[in-house]
């Protein structure tokens, strides 16, 4: 098996195949609409059936593949999806970030500014696990534990469209928005918490209507 992935002491098999075969998604190195056997899939991540299968399971949760008897499929883009997706996102994003603010300790505090303090500094790549980061650590400032999966549910296929068309000046902007928000749930202001959700997902909103086939 080429590239055999070599386990990481802190993750499971599964985790890391997950990994990388969401990078590979979302970021198109798996073109939309392919179609691959599970065989193919394991030789492509260097990881054995098993961790394979388990992923999978994982990323169709997430609708990033439709598993069926012809093999795994990679969804094609869609911005009809693409929309519906942002509107279920703006509702447990406010949600997040009411409930963060309501929980908050000083030490959510703390980690939430070191995120802010390295976004800037992000290429376009590392910007996309600074999001992951971002929502695992914002969903649990949240106290509640399904907050983040319910983001984690719908932010693959969101991001894999952004990747796709965003250019250098959208990930600029993207930053600002991102930005905004976290330093107003540091801030503990809900008003402009809440506000700065609406204007990030009214941008996404217009940028997917832009670029819908």
């Amino acid at each position: 098996m080429k590239n055999k992935l070599k386990r990481e002491k802190n993750k499971t098999m599964t985790e890391q195949v997950y990994e990388k075969l969401e990078d590979l998604i979302v970021f198109c190195e798996i073109e939309p609409g392919t179609v691959l056997t599970e065989a193919e899939i394991s030789e492509m991540v260097g990881a054995g059936r098993t961790p394979v299968r388990e992923a999978l399971r994982l990323l169709a949760n997430e609708s990033l593949v439709n598993i069926s008897r012809i093999g795994v499929l990679i969804p094609e883009m869609s911005g009809s999806t693409q929309l519906q997706l942002l509107e279920v996102r703006r509702a447990i994003l406010q949600l997040c970030v009411k409930s963060a603010i309501d929980r908050l300790t000083e030490l959510d505090k703390k980690s939430l500014q070191e995120l802010v303090n390295i976004v800037d500094e992000q290429d376009d790549v590392e910007f996309l696990h600074w999001l992951k980061e971002r929502h695992r650590i914002l969903a649990k400032c949240s106290k509640n534990q399904f907050i983040y999966e319910e983001l984690r549910n719908v932010q693959g296929l969101s991001h894999r469209f952004w990747y796709y068309y965003a250019k250098k000046d959208d990930h600029q902007k993207g930053k600002v928005l991102h930005k905004k928000i976290l330093e107003a749930v540091i801030a503990q202001d809900k008003e402009s918490a809440e506000k700065y959700v609406d204007d990030l997902i009214d941008y996404l909103e217009a940028f997917v209507r832009s670029h819908a086939i």
